[in-house]
């Protein structure tokens, strides 16, 4: 009210139109009653603007003429008609604006008034004029109820998208809590489980051995193979244990997020495996003279690191020195890893079979492994949101890429 015709009643000061004035303050006026009245129905607010924008659209055209505001507001009277009663009244201002250019017409055929403001015209031009405005009201009309529909099914679709996307989201949480819960117990379970299973196997291992000490010159050769073979077995289900036990407490992440030194990964894993790399003569290589530090979960990349270091370490040819090169790359969103060593290699068809649970290539009596660290290595990784993969060539090295992203 205050933009349209305010602006309108300051011009009629200035060029006297008293009557489109009066007019100008009975509009304002009624607009106020309009929207700040209360108790009045929102149907009878809404008929009394479309009244008001008719009435307004009559008395400009009878002032200034047939060109000019008038016009603009009979559109807007359309427009306004069919967005306020969408889908109810369709064709109804069409006709009520087709009833109003045929009074008008007929009050200028008949000469009932003279327009103020404008030279007199004729019936022919108000038919030109209005027929192109009945065109106008016409493609409104057709137009707006059906992007309003459009529109209408476009945001049912987005409120029954969004109640889908909510009802997911309940049960994804219930999902996430009954897997965090399952989890729980499994770690729990594991955790008995091994401490369980692990006092028989000392047992075992113990009162083999002192069988061998006590009775060693009455057992023949068959029997101290026996013997042998116990006390193996029961070491590799004892690493068997401790391995499926570290695997299960991959499920349970209460790690935090903190600056990470790589330099200092390297230096503990040298130290806690400087035995086997002694006495395999072994050289781990780094790309750079000093490794990166960045924002990371220091103890699951800390797993993932030691156990594809054993990895290449424990592979290792007979007659070869083992050469091992960590590298680490910053990327545009990724820090990428790549450990590469001069081992065995393995062949391309066995790639994805590492990294399950239990899956080995080579028996225990080549090599003493259980088949879990690559698949600790790759529960760490999903952990850390980032991938693994690899190339290798049978008797020429394998190379281990995997990447964390920048947190």
């Amino acid at each position: 009210s205050l933009i349209a015709i305010v602006p309108a009643i300051i011009i009629c000061l200035k060029t006297e139109s008293y009557f489109i004035l009066g007019f100008d303050i009975f509009c304002l006026i009624m607009l106020f009653l309009i929207g700040y009245i209360p108790k009045i129905k929102v149907n009878t607010r809404k008929i009394s603007l479309i009244f008001l924008i008719y009435l307004a659209a009559f008395v400009l055209l009878v002032e200034l003429g047939n060109f000019g505001p008038g016009l603009i507001y009979l559109l807007s009277a359309t427009v306004f008609s069919l967005l306020l009663f969408p889908g109810k009244i369709t064709f109804f201002p069409l006709i009520l604006t087709f009833i109003f250019f045929v009074i008008f017409g007929a009050l200028i055929y008949f000469n009932i008034f003279s327009i103020h403001l404008a030279p007199q015209i004729d019936l022919l031009e108000w038919v030109a004029v209005s027929s192109n405005v009945l065109f106008l009201s016409a493609i409104f009309t057709l137009m707006i109820p059906f992007f309003l529909s459009k529109l209408e099914s476009t945001l049912t679709d987005k409120l029954t998208l969004i109640n889908e996307i909510n009802n997911t989201n309940e049960e994804l949480k219930k999902s996430i809590k009954d897997v965090e819960t399952k989890n729980n117990d499994l770690e729990q379970f594991a955790y008995i489980a091994s401490h369980d299973l692990q006092e028989p196997l000392r047992m075992i291992t113990s009162f083999m051995d002192k069988l061998k000490v006590k009775y060693e010159n009455q057992l023949d050769e068959k029997a101290k193979s026996y013997i042998h073979f116990s006390v193996d077995g029961a070491k590799r289900m004892k690493r068997i244990i401790n391995d499926l036990l570290e695997y299960s407490r991959t499920l349970n992440k209460n790690e935090t997020l903190e600056q990470t030194d790589l330099n200092v990964i390297v230096e503990d894993y040298l130290k806690l495996r400087r035995n086997i790399i002694d006495e395999k003569s072994a050289r781990i290589l780094t790309n750079t003279t000093s490794l990166p530090t960045f924002k990371t979960y220091a103890t699951s990349l800390t797993h993932v690191l030691h156990a594809l270091l054993d990895n290449a370490l424990k592979y290792t040819k007979t007659d070869v020195s083992p050469i091992i090169q960590l590298s680490v790359i910053e990327k545009e969103q990724v820090w990428e890893f790549s450990i590469i060593d001069n081992g065995i290699g393995i062949k391309p068809e066995f790639f994805d079979k590492i990294f399950v649970l239990f899956q080995r290539l080579h028996n225990h009596q080549e090599y003493a492994v259980t088949g879990i660290g690559l698949a600790v290595a790759k529960r760490h990784i999903d952990f850390l949101g980032g991938k693994i993969w690899l190339t290798s060539k049978m008797n020429h090295g394998t190379t281990f890429y995997f990447n964390v992203p920048k947190i």
